[in-house]
């Protein structure tokens, strides 16, 4: 039976030849390989394309139909489309061929959709319907009333009350559903400056501030001067960890994040905290706003769309036409298709006439402010005769960031809207702390009694059945982030940037390798081995169809263990995915093979070598022990052709153990 799996491989591997012929097949369809397509419109229209993708044995029906000869944009789309590939231009002749993101639009798109807003509503009696119509199905397509109505209501958790320059720091845990925490700091002013500026009443204004994926989540040295200058010109600030990060970490795992889940968590966060600062006396509920850069700019415009409790809002680096936000966090859940389709500008302009700013740079999605998004906005402020609401910054040569002039632009603004006093706007002042020093807890043995450690009772008790299945996906995840820890550990390195590098090549190698295997289970159909006749086995047919995968995935994995490790320590990685089956091999040839050469056992060696590092691809054990026995056949062809009889060694080991056995 290994000689027919054998068979299909080499049948498979001829088939795979033949297709990459450039010729039809079958001729009425004009079918021809994709990467020949690609290199021929290289060749006429003079780009160049580089590749985020495997275009192996891509097969394009009806191709020379699909070419535009007037048009290199409307001839990518044709030849893409049917694989779900996109062509991005990159300037200087060059295109980069990426998969389809569904959050990601090209900036003609971004203009298109603008203009079809513009044409749905010219004055303010025809946008505020659409506008009511917006806020109140985004809300309803984010699904937070039912989580909302589960809220256990406790208290929060506050720690002790750390004393700044002109401001203090105190860390708060609020547990949202049974078990489940966010956890965050409030910043808050304390200096006579602010108290007299800005205090009514002794109330301050406050903002609710998530954050995007920047390097430490909220802990991140930018967001925490960001946070205490602007308590120190009086306005307290709430961070908070996005959902898998920081203390959500240690409760749902950081595989957890990714995921449309945490899009509705995070914003039931910033509820649940604005909630608790609306029970302060320090307090005033007639000015609370939102705040974030990036993915923390996109919670904060979906705050500012969902509660009408917020009275002023400034998303930095994120809400434009043509771009959703890059993580299901921030678009997992079906929000856009509100209204029959809308963009992130659209929400925010959905806040008018309160005040907003939106900031952005040359270097990132918000290169479109001056010719898109602010114009958007300004008109939509006209409907109000409220101009002066809005407010924008663009910053040419800049790229994507929070930094100093971001930061400024902030400063300005809530100066503007809420009278702070600039001269508190020195960042010297602010201490930049430990993330162990924002933490409510550390570590999960300190959390409540109660407190959850995984992510299952999150979704069961929460979630639809749809939504459950990202738990089973979230499981085997993490058991293959586990997987690759535990062999990257085994290596001893003595480097923890190296280990972690090696750690992450290996789970993007497993993760790949189990995403094909769970998509293309079923691809292979039913049928005989061409060569014998016989039928099929289930496990060749899932041979047969990961066997197909990009060799991409094989390759990114080799490079990355030898761009870090020893030939030999790379081996030992291999050894890892396949138990140690060269080893155990070679010690059974050594036993059975009377006096075996030193040819011999290099000839043994190679070809499991071999076998090793075919096997790593495949997903089960009982796939990679297969792909030995292909090469365990080779081996045993080899002593045969080479002056030895393997049944007869065979039998005369069998032999020897048996009599062995009795004499015990």
């Amino acid at each position: 039976m290994k000689k027919i799996i054998l068979s299909l491989l080499l049948t498979a591997a001829a088939s795979a030849t033949m297709m990459a012929e450039d010729k039809p097949v079958p001729e009425n369809r004009m079918t021809r390989p994709l990467s020949h397509v690609m290199n021929d419109l290289e060749k006429q229209f003079g780009v160049k394309f580089k590749y985020n993708v495997d275009t192996t044995h891509l097969m394009l029906d009806f191709a020379q139909s699909r070419i535009r000869p007037y048009s290199i944009e409307e001839t990518l789309q044709n030849v893409l489309a049917p694989f779900d590939f996109k062509a991005w231009n990159q300037g200087k002749n060059t295109w980069k061929i990426k998969p389809y993101e569904y959050p990601r639009r090209f900036d003609s798109d971004g203009e298109k959709f603008v203009n079809y807003l513009n044409s749905l509503y010219s004055n303010r009696e025809e946008w505020e319907p659409r506008r009511n119509a917006l806020r109140k199905e985004v809300r309803e397509r984010l699904g937070i009333d039912s989580l909302l109505a589960k809220c256990v209501n406790k208290p929060a958790i506050l720690g002790k009350v750390r004393k700044m320059d002109g401001y203090t720091v105190q860390n708060i845990a609020l547990e949202l559903l049974p078990g489940y925490y966010t956890c965050g700091s409030i910043y808050v002013p304390n200096n006579p400056t602010a108290k007299k500026a800005v205090a009514d009443k002794g109330k301050y204004p406050v903002i609710i501030c998530p954050n995007g994926h920047w390097t430490n989540g909220r802990y991140n040295g930018d967001l925490q001067l960001r946070y205490a200058t602007l308590a120190r010109m009086g306005a307290i600030c709430i961070s908070y960890d996005i959902f898998g990060w920081g203390e959500s970490e240690l409760q749902v795992g950081k595989e957890s994040h990714a995921t449309s889940i945490a899009h509705v968590w995070q914003a039931l966060c910033g509820e649940k905290l604005l909630d608790y600062a609306l029970t302060r006396k320090d307090v005033d509920p007639t000015r609370v706003a939102s705040n974030g850069g990036s993915g923390g700019g996109t919670h904060a415009a979906l705050l500012a769309t969902i509660d009408d409790r917020f009275t002023a809002c400034c998303p930095v680096v994120s809400v434009c036409s043509h771009f959703d936000g890059g993580c299901p966090c921030e678009s997992g859940m079906p929000i856009q298709y509100s209204q029959g389709g809308t963009c992130n500008i659209e929400l925010i302009a959905t806040f008018a006439p309160k005040p907003v700013m939106i900031v952005g740079d040359e270097g990132d999605w918000t290169h479109t402010y001056p010719t898109i998004e602010i114009p958007y906005m300004q008109r939509i402020y006209g409907f109000y005769g409220a101009q002066d609401k809005f407010q924008s910054v663009f910053l040419p040569g800049q790229r994507h960031d929070f930094n100093k002039d971001k930061r400024q632009a902030v400063y300005d603004f809530f100066a503007s809207v809420w009278n702070l006093p600039k001269e508190n706007q020195d960042e010297s002042k602010v201490t930049i702390e430990e993330a162990s020093a924002l933490q409510s807890f550390g570590s999960i043995d300190k959390f409540p009694a109660g407190a959850r450690t995984t992510i299952k009772a999150l979704i069961e008790e929460n979630f639809d059945r749809e939504m459950r299945q990202t738990y089973f996906e979230l499981r085997w995840a993490a058991g293959l982030k586990e997987k690759a820890q535990r062999w990257s550990d085994s290596l001893h390195l003595d480097d923890p940037a190296k280990t972690e590098r090696v750690r992450n090549t290996i789970y993007t190698h497993l993760k790949a390798v189990t995403a094909w295997h769970n998509a293309h289970i079923d691809d292979c159909p039913a049928g005989i081995n061409p060569r014998t006749g016989e039928k099929l086995r289930e496990i060749d047919r899932q041979i047969i169809a990961d066997a197909a995968q990009p060799r991409s995935i094989h390759e990114t994995l080799m490079t990355g263990l030898r761009n870090e490790l020893s030939e030999e320590q790379v081996n030992l990685v291999l050894d890892q995915y396949t138990v140690g089956k060269v080893d155990f091999t070679m010690r059974a040839y050594r036993e059975i093979v009377p006096n075996i050469t030193p040819t011999e056992d290099s000839v043994c060696y190679h070809y499991l070598c071999e076998a090793r590092e075919m096997a790593i691809d495949y997903r089960t054990m009982k796939e990679i022990s297969e792909i030995f026995g292909i090469y365990k056949d080779k081996c045993e062809a080899y002593f045969n052709s080479h002056g030895r009889n393997w049944r007869e060694m065979y039998r005369d080991y069998f032999k020897r153990r048996q009599a062995e056995k009795e004499k015990k």
